[in-house]
């Protein structure tokens, strides 16, 4: 007894000592069995807990309503037998009547007892009909209410108590194809659905009861069952039409069943139509699925654009301190490089567009201006940790929005380009390289988009971004296009190439990030618009950093864990394109021994 009940104490919590925790050594395939079995073990105690809560749920009302209706049920079972006082009255009035008749001689008939003539009314049987039935149908619900309870921790007590994983695997995947094929879900969802039955008679009951007292109360509880019942059936049929209404009733997928049988059947009458085989197909699929597969499938797939930007605003607005919001923030980058990128630019443009949104909705530029400020503030108080991830995980959304689109980069508020040029300049290198690769791209992405002094006169907030990046280098903005996006190159590497020396080591994700920066930076570049004097510029620049290598292979050996030599490599392999673009008499400003004469 103690054992079970500490078994069961232990399904709930999810804690049943199974194979995941004894890996067994001697197996190989050891490893894999436990993390089936733990995996397993997450989704059957979360089952194993909503089904409890429900039923507990169950149990509580069941209860409650049992007691209701034994109360009522005691009154009207009175009405299905003869009163024993009016029995009483009747035979005294029969016993005097007789005494009269002998005082005065005449022989008087006796009447049949009240015993043998008594029917009840009508409305008292159907009252107890109802009634009886109503608690039955409770009792009942209770009894199945435990039952689950007791299969729950029958199943979890087998699948996760044997004694290696791989056993332990096999049993539990046995027993919860049981689950699956013996419809366990779908009968936990739809005891609550005799609960409900319950209540109807009832309610049924106490208006037949009533009319037979009085007419006026019986009305007035009639009209109130009515209403009370008409909501119920909106409450069942609404999700039906509606797959996002949250009202439901256990009679809703049973009604959803039963419309799509009702569909196919009348379809398949006209199905030698390959229009009308076409409709049937996704009916059947969905029957298929289920109601509940169904409505999952409906909600990744209607309306993504509205429902995904519904939920970014839902996550910012939950946000209620910096760590969280740099949490979000730096989620950015992950999430406009996956899924339909047209759909999820337009998300992060909602979030950083004020036209876009209603005044209540959250605002991402004022919390990344809030972010990067509290990087370029940071008082002593402030964990230098903690400032350098702050700092590296803005500055990388940034960059990651300017290279998902250029129109985005113009939402950016103008004082969030001034902090992080200011961090561009930074005493920790990690910082100023990442604030570095940020503005790169962000004035890449604008010069990409608008040309022309025209464009940007068409777009002022564009031109005020990207003043507020170049800062003194203003003069880029009177080069041709293709000039200043080399010069933007030229500059990137002479900027880097200053805080290498401060650099201790050059760490994988610093190296990724020079380099995914030069390819953007390279990118959609052509020969014939740089000018000679431009690609003079870009190719002294690449040439001092391969100068840079050899200045040191007389001072230490292992070459390999230099950082000019990690920052040369990269530098080469993402310019490549750009300098075989060079003319002849630029490229020969390169040492003989770059990659670009490989």
């Amino acid at each position: 007894m103690d054992s079970t009940s500490k078994t069961d104490r232990d399904a709930e919590k999810g804690t049943v000592p199974g194979a995941h925790d004894r890996p067994d050594s001697a197996d190989p395939s050891s490893k894999m069995w436990a993390l089936c079995i733990l995996k397993a073990n997450e989704h059957d105690t979360a089952m194993v807990k909503r089904w409890k809560a429900d039923m507990d749920g169950i149990l509580i009302y069941t209860g409650v309503f049992s007691v209701t209706v034994a109360a009522f049920v005691l009154e009207s079972i009175k009405l299905l037998q003869p009163d024993s006082s009016a029995v009483t009255a009747q035979l005294l009035r029969q016993a005097t009547q007789q005494l009269a008749a002998i005082s005065n001689g005449v022989q008087l008939v006796t009447p049949p007892t009240t015993d043998d003539t008594f029917r009840p009314p009508r409305h008292a049987v159907r009252v107890n009909i109802l009634w009886f039935l109503s608690l039955c149908l409770s009792l009942s619900c209770a009894l199945l209410a435990t039952l689950v309870q007791q299969w729950t921790r029958r199943y979890f007590r087998l699948a996760h108590t044997d004694t290696t994983p791989m056993r332990c695997v096999r049993t539990r995947t046995y027993l919860f194809d049981g689950v699956k094929s013996f419809r366990t879900r779908w009968v936990v969802e739809n005891i609550s659905l005799m609960m409900h039955a319950a209540i109807f008679l009832f309610f049924a009951g106490l208006v037949e009861f009533l009319f037979a007292i009085n007419d006026e109360v019986a009305t007035v509880i009639l009209v109130t069952v009515c209403i009370f019942g008409a909501v119920y059936i909106f409450l069942t049929a609404f999700p039906v039409l509606y797959y996002q209404c949250p009202y439901q009733t256990p009679l809703t997928s049973s009604i959803w069943y039963t419309v799509h049988y009702i569909s196919i059947g009348a379809l398949w009458l006209f199905s030698c139509s390959k229009r009308i085989q076409a409709t049937i197909q996704p009916l059947r699929e969905n029957v298929r699925k289920g109601y509940y597969n169904h409505l999952v499938d409906v909600a990744k797939d209607d309306e993504e654009l509205q429902i995904d930007e519904k939920a970014l605003k839902s996550a910012l607005t939950s946000c209620s301190d910096d760590s969280q919001l740099e949490t979000f923030v730096d989620a950015i980058p992950g999430y406009l490089r996956g899924g339909k990128k047209s759909y999820r630019i337009q998300n992060i443009r909602s979030l950083l567009n004020k036209q876009m949104n209603d005044p209540d909705d959250p605002q991402l530029s004022p919390h990344l201006d809030l972010l990067l400020t509290s990087c370029v503030d940071a008082d002593i108080s402030m964990d230098k940790g903690l400032r350098r991830q702050r700092a590296i995980t803005c500055a990388r959304a940034i960059g990651e929005i300017s290279k998902a689109s250029a129109d985005l980069t113009t939402y950016l508020p103008i004082a969030t380009c001034g902090k992080l040029r200011h961090l561009s300049r930074d005493h920790d290198p990690a910082i100023a390289l990442e604030a570095l690769s940020a503005l790169a791209i962000v004035e890449h992405a604008l010069l990409a988009r608008f040309d022309n002094k025209k464009d940007f006169d068409r777009h002022p907030t564009a031109s005020q971004v990207l003043d507020a990046i170049v800062g003194e280098r203003r003069h880029h903005l009177h080069h041709g296009p293709g000039d200043r996006r080399l010069l933007i190159v030229t500059e990137f590497i002479s900027s880097v190439r200053s805080l290498i020396p401060l650099m201790e080591k050059l760490s994988y994700e610093d190296l990724e990030a020079i380099r995914k920066t030069l390819v953007k930076l390279c990118d959609k570049s052509d020969r014939e618009e740089f000018s000679p004097d431009a690609q003079r510029k870009f190719a002294e620049k690449l040439a001092e950093v391969m100068r840079d290598v050899g200045e040191v292979k007389a001072e230490d050996q292992q070459l390999s864990k230099l950082p000019i030599l990690a920052f040369q490599r990269a530098v080469e392999l993402a310019t490549l394109e750009l300098v075989n673009a060079l003319e002849v008499e630029f490229k020969d400003l390169l040492p003989k021994g770059s990659i670009a004469f490989i």
